[in-house]
């Protein structure tokens, strides 16, 4: 049920009504209000009968009602509009418009009366169409002369004459509402909003001379403040003039707003006026002073994180989605983006952390069981990786089956080869092969390398082994790494000498020796053994333990190497 009734009598659903009549009716009517509670009493009887059977959709019982109470109270405007309208359905358009004339007559001094009479008159014109009905502009005319300083006059004649196609009419009416010496700024906005339906500012070849019309009404709203209201009239029209087009003037005001008045919306729009102009210091420093300003705004912690994340300073980013989480209570979107902060910045026993939170909150939602996949990854706990790699996998392929590509399924291949599960590892890694996009040929080259080098490790699909390994040297030439496991295929199928060229031009290309380079050194040593040259070999075995190489198996067995020939055995691999 609408709530019409404005001061005079207003009746809401959810709130206590307000009892009040509001102003006396004519010494005519044959109700004597003055006598209060038994005319009260009939007329708000009347009222909740109106209601009932409105709230009911007996229109035509209510409507009896309602003329009771209009009778009582013709000086509301909202009752007067309310009950012309149920009056049109049942006992025609001249019926209604008499009700709304009447109201006029017994509130002179409101233009909302007239307004009404405007604006239904001209919504339902005569069922004549040669019958020219002349009381919608009647009814304009005289509230433009007698309430000149009423914002919703001038919006109400404008719509008049443009649906009418009279724009010249309409202008003129701009024209009478800018020619006016209000000294209320809320006049000057809303009379701004009207003329921009006359000269509207979206049709760009005229936006120059458009512009020039509109913007005075603002600009007169400016010069009009107060300080009581100097802050939400600035803020109406720096908006107004984003939304127009004019990014410099909005930023001078939002400026304004902000050293003067320290305005939190203000800066909001600066922000985003700074990003749009690419000036990305202001629009980090303004972010920045939003978030200290607000600090409970998630929305704004969220904007700060992204900016951090962007500057690749996810140290910085963290505290704000970890904020943006606490007050606002964490969408899926602010878990996924902490995990892979904490991810960026080695911080994986609290990405652990937020993953299981993360799993235990979206539990139907793959991605969360991936992060957390790669979090105990991280951690080399290998049995808990992939178990979410499994559920994430399951998860995905109803759901989210993007989420299925070739980084997956490269992740999920080598977390299954350190558990030792080597053929789980092959499929899962051929199938990472299989969705590589032909522009990856980076990543193509590294998983064809790794599964090549496993299989070769294993003893397993020595051939297909070399093919994979050739094929990621083909994609990647001159890359160390791919070249040494070229050497290796070729070291386990006994070509011993090609194997030595393959190692020593891998040795060649390396910038500088890492610590992580001990696996070339390590073959170096072992080839030049096989080839009987045990000075070499103990040189190689030498400085490849030297390195300390941070792969605890591959130290061990350099170690184990360099002890045997020293002592004159035999290697594991030349048992082989």
């Amino acid at each position: 049920m609408a709530a019409f009734l404005g001061a005079s009598l207003t009746v809401h659903a959810a709130a206590p009504a307000d009892l009040t009549l509001g102003v006396k009716a004519p010494e005519k009517s044959d109700l004597q209000l003055s006598r209060g509670g038994e005319v009260n009493a009939d007329v708000l009887a009347h009222y909740s009968a109106a209601l009932q059977f409105e709230s009911s959709g007996k229109l035509r019982q209510a409507l009896e009602h309602y003329l009771a109470v209009f009778k009582a109270d013709p000086t509301n405007a909202d009752l007067a509009a309310h009950t012309a309208g149920i009056a049109m359905q049942f006992q025609g358009r001249e019926a209604a418009v008499k009700i709304l004339e009447d109201a006029v007559r017994a509130n002179p001094r409101s233009p909302a009366p007239l307004l009404n009479l405007a604006r239904f008159a001209n919504t339902y014109p005569p069922e004549d169409l040669f019958e020219k009905d002349e009381r919608p502009a009647k009814a304009v005319a005289e509230a433009l002369a007698k309430f000149p300083m009423h914002a919703e006059v001038y919006e109400v004649a404008v719509m008049l004459h443009l649906t009418q196609n009279e724009r010249d009419k309409a202008i003129a009416v701009m024209d009478q509402a800018a020619n006016q010496n209000s000294r209320d700024p809320q006049f000057w906005l809303a009379t701004g909003r009207i003329a921009e339906r006359v000269w509207p500012l979206g049709q760009a070849e005229f936006r120059l001379e458009y512009s020039q019309r509109v913007s005075p009404f603002f600009e007169n709203a400016l010069k009009q403040v107060t300080k009581a209201d100097a802050e939400q009239v600035t803020l109406e029209v720096a908006q107004q003039y984003l939304l127009t087009n004019d990014p410099e003037r909005a930023r001078q005001l939002c400026e304004k707003l902000a050293a003067e008045h320290n305005s939190l919306e203000a800066r909001k729009l600066l922000y985003r006026l700074y990003g749009a102009a690419e000036q990305k210091d202001k629009a980090l420093a303004t972010l920045e002073q939003i978030v200290k300003q607000a600090p409970d705004d998630a929305e704004q912690r969220r904007l700060l994180a992204n900016e951090y994340d962007k500057l690749k300073q996810p140290e910085k980013a963290i505290p704000h989605l970890e904020a943006a989480i606490q007050n606002g209570g964490g969408e899926i979107g602010d878990y996924v983006k902490l995990g892979w902060e904490l991810y960026q910045t080695q911080k994986y026993e609290d990405m652990v952390r937020v993953g299981q939170r993360s799993v235990r909150l979206f539990p139907d939602h793959p991605l969360v069981h991936y992060q957390l996949a790669i979090g105990h990854r991280a951690r080399e706990e290998w049995a808990s990786s992939v178990k979410h790699f499994a559920e994430a996998e399951q998860l995905a392929g109803s759901t989210q089956t993007e989420l299925l590509d070739h980084l997956f399924y490269y992740q999920y291949g080598v977390t299954l080869e350190r558990m030792a599960r080597y053929e789980d590892a092959s499929r899962m890694l051929e199938k990472s092969i299989t969705l590589t996009p032909r522009e990856e040929s980076k990543a193509a080259a590294n998983t064809l390398n790794f599964l090549g080098y496993m299989w070769l490790e294993q003893g397993l699909h020595l051939d297909k082994a070399g093919e994979f390994i050739t094929k990621a040297n083909e994609l990647l030439p001159d890359t160390p790494a791919y070249i040494d496991s070229l050497g290796w295929f070729r070291y386990k199928k006994g070509d011993y000498t090609a194997a030595l060229k393959d190692f020593q031009r891998a040795e060649t290309l390396l910038e500088q020796i890492q610590p992580e380079d001990a696996e070339i050194l390590e073959h170096l040593g072992l080839t030049h053994q096989a080839l009987g040259d045990k000075t070499k070999a103990l040189e190689y075995l030498e400085r490849a333990n030297a390195l300390n190489t941070p792969d605890l198996k591959a130290r061990k067995r350099i170690e184990e190497a360099l002890k045997k020939l020293k002592g004159g055995g035999k290697t594991d691999t030349e048992k082989k």
